[in-house]
């Protein structure tokens, strides 16, 4: 059972932060940062304004995030009433993202569109549909339309590869210290699916290639992307187990 309640004293108003896909069990992150503008702290959610508007989440559908994360989102997403910025240090930001994203050709308020229908659950194709009619009269081209949403989708996805990469770099030190490993209890052994020392989630398997090569099959929360290797988790006993 995930404790809301615990998880929500971790934020303040005014963090930046992503939240997780709907539908794809935390393994996709928004193309798009949100800003905390209320922390309900007896009921376990937030108030987070996006950039389509504000909404009330959970604790466990969004994390932290630096906020200079925005650089390499969609320009037109640039708004300091959301992200907290000064506009100068907004303009200065968001330069480099103007180099892969369309900021001509898409009329305005496109991005925004396509953010809240990603935040609804909408597959690629969903998105292209629900939103194609409008801006298709507006002038945007099919092929730009397809393109960008591609773009955005693709994103989206790769935030999680990178946070995983960012994870496994960084704890890489501390598994490899001894006897730093988990002891699995005999429920995790049953169901194969070993809880998450931090947070109690369910954990998914995943493999992440490390230099030369070499591929660490890790088991990977979806909830806060803590990170464990396989080979790490022991039985209740400390055997070793084939996970």
């Amino acid at each position: 059972m995930i404790d809301f309640w615990k998880i929500v004293k971790e934020y303040r108003v005014g963090d930046v932060v992503q939240r997780f896909a709907p539908g794809t069990g935390g393994f996709a992150l928004s193309p798009f940062v949100g800003r905390v503008t209320a922390v309900h702290r007896g009921l376990g959610v937030l108030d987070v304004q996006f950039p389509y508007g504000n909404d009330r989440v959970f604790a466990d559908d969004i994390v932290k995030v630096n906020a200079d994360v925005s650089s390499w989102l969609p320009p037109s997403l640039a708004d300091n009433t959301y992200l907290g910025y000064d506009t100068q240090k907004a303009r200065l930001m968001w330069a480099s993202a103007a180099k892969v994203w369309r900021t001509t050709g898409l009329p305005e308020g496109f991005h925004r569109d396509l953010a809240h229908v990603w935040s609804k659950g909408a597959s690629e194709v969903s998105a292209y549909d629900m939103i194609w009619r409008k801006y298709a009269s507006l002038g945007a081209t099919d092929g730009d339309m397809k393109d960008e949403i591609q773009k955005f989708y693709r994103v989206s996805r790769n935030f999680i590869d990178l946070r995983i990469q960012q994870h496994a770099e960084k704890t890489a030190a501390y598994w490899a210290a001894a006897n730093r490993q988990y002891r699995a209890t005999s429920g995790d052994i049953d169901s194969r699916k070993p809880s998450c020392p931090k947070c109690g989630t369910n954990m998914r398997k995943t493999t992440y290639k490390m230099d030369k090569g070499a591929r660490v099959r890790l088991f990977a929360c979806p909830k806060d992307l803590f990170l464990l290797k396989q080979a790490d988790l022991l039985g209740p006993e400390g055997e070793a187990v084939e996970w």
